[in-house]
């Protein structure tokens, strides 16, 4: 796949959450070839050395959890790259748990990886832009399971409609302020994770419109193009990228 070329993104400084692997690196990637600043953030220290030292970009290695690690790397980021620009937050989690197993816990748990964080990330991000009295743009990555119900999805559904609704709800309240929040919304992709090779990704790719799965490149390009200047008419939405499988009735039966 040749490198999407975007307007707008040449010198602007990006934070990349989830930086260090899979879409998080496709992104970083692709937002360091369209002349982007990045600063890659991740829990693991060699993937932050390794991903930074490909793209000559900044690092940090942070826990997302724990108390205060959001606003302490976004105040990093714009103090080492002089400014801060763009939010894109990749980090989450699945949770498969059917709903007669479904605890409060399980729900916490899906909720503290794939939602609450964000709210810190955004909270601090936007703060930033507000008082720099610049515009921004933050995207984030929502899932397929967020807008469709899948069976055994309860608890990471429930927590990405969630981080839906924070992105719709952020980009009314942060309009004026001309800081765009926008989302993503993956199908089913190979990850580093999931390369869903064999019979399960062949059946799946079947029941797939396009006829194939995803791949990480095909979310970063999704992620960038909504970074950047190509989109500056484009807020509050949760952009499915998913081969046209939430059309198709049949990918449901799966």
């Amino acid at each position: 796949m040749e490198p999407l070329l975007l307007s707008g993104l040449k010198d602007k400084s990006a934070l990349v959450v989830g930086g260090g692997f899979g879409m998080g690196r496709a992104t970083a990637r692709l937002l360091t070839a369209n002349g982007a600043r990045v600063c890659v953030l991740d829990a693991d220290a060699e993937r932050v050395e390794a991903t930074s030292r490909e793209l000559s970009a900044t690092g940090i290695c942070t826990d997302i959890c724990e108390p205060g690690a959001a606003r302490d790397a976004v105040k990093r980021a714009a103090t080492e790259m002089g400014g801060l620009d763009i939010l894109i937050n990749i980090v989450g989690k699945g949770y498969r748990v059917r709903g007669a197993e479904l605890t409060a816990q399980t729900q916490r748990e899906a909720l503290e990886i794939n939602y609450l964080h964000h709210v810190e990330f955004c909270a601090a991000f936007g703060q930033h832009r507000i008082d720099a009295g610049k515009p921004g743009a933050i995207t984030m990555v929502s899932s397929l399971a967020g807008l469709r119900p899948f069976p055994g999805q309860i608890a990471y559904g429930a927590a990405k409609a969630a981080l839906n609704s924070l992105t719709a709800s952020l980009a009314v309240e942060w309009g004026p302020h001309q800081i765009r929040v926008n989302a993503v919304a993956p199908g089913v992709v190979r990850t580093d994770r999931n390369t869903w090779e064999g019979q399960p990704g062949d059946a799946l790719a079947g029941s797939i419109p396009l006829g194939r799965l995803g791949d990480q490149e095909d979310i970063a390009a999704a992620i960038v193009f909504l970074s950047s200047d190509a989109a500056s008419y484009i807020t509050g939405q949760t952009l499915l990228v998913d081969g046209g499988a939430a059309s198709f009735i049949q990918f449901w039966r799966q």
